[in-house]
């Protein structure tokens, strides 16, 4: 009687956690999101869950400062595609809105979505125009798209002036 009720109590609580997980989470967000390979259109898939899931949360990029006014200790990157679908992994058409959407993180794992921090977002590659290889916001947690047409290779890296977390994704364009 005894184990049927632990398989019982097992099985119910994987159901609830299978139904709670985000319905638009792509599968391999959790484990690729923060490295810039994961496509899934929310801003922060992975970390929350991360944090919420009484494991010691893994942190990408370089890390913020423990003293960090903000608290920020990572900031995990993705590529942002809202309308272009990849080539191939990694790559993408011409003339696509292009760019980065990112969340920062505390020690413990959860987001920050706030305007507490300080963002640099550096766009590099092929023919960028000047008033896109720097861009600034606030934002915690956010996206920045760019309408890229020149094929080569590209880089974004996202930094939080506040705790000097950053974080980068690299993709080519053809």
């Amino acid at each position: 009687m005894i184990r049927k009720s632990a398989a019982a109590t097992m099985l119910t609580a994987a159901a609830i956690a299978a139904a709670a997980a985000p319905a638009a989470a792509g599968p391999l967000d959790s484990l690729f999101g923060s490295s810039g390979s994961g496509s899934s259109d929310l801003l922060d898939t992975g970390s929350a869950a991360l944090g919420s899931s009484g494991n010691k949360p893994q942190h990408f990029g370089k890390l913020g400062r423990p003293d960090a006014p903000n608290g920020v200790k990572s900031i995990n990157v993705w590529v942002y595609a809202p309308k272009a679908q990849p080539i191939s992994p990694g790559v993408y058409p011409r003339n696509s809105q292009l760019g980065v959407r990112w969340n920062s993180t505390i020690d413990s794992g959860p987001v920050i979505d706030g305007n507490e921090c300080a963002m640099q977002i550096a766009l590099s590659g092929p023919k960028i125009p000047a008033k896109a290889k720097l861009t600034k916001t606030a934002d915690c947690t956010a996206v920045k798209s760019f309408s890229l047409r020149a094929p080569g290779s590209y880089a974004i890296t996202v930094t939080d002036g506040i705790s000097g977390a950053s974080n980068s994704i690299k993709f080519d364009v053809q």
